[in-house]
């Protein structure tokens, strides 16, 4: 008896059904704490970017 619980524990913690989900997840939480990392650090760039296109836009409709 104690061989069969051993036996049904033993599969239980083999189980790999969610593991591959699990993995995505890390994964693209990995990615999006990379992403706002590298948009911290360039954001006086793109802030710049951003006002010179505003201004060109403006420019060129007014």
């Amino acid at each position: 008896m104690l061989t069969y619980y051993y036996l049904v524990l033993k599969a239980y913690l083999n189980k790999e059904e969610g593991q591959d989900l699990i993995e995505y997840a890390l994964i693209a939480g990995l990615l999006a704490l990379a992403a706002v990392a590298a948009l911290t650090m360039m954001s006086g760039s793109l802030e710049t970017l951003w006002n010179n296109l505003s201004a060109a836009l403006g420019d060129a409709a007014g």
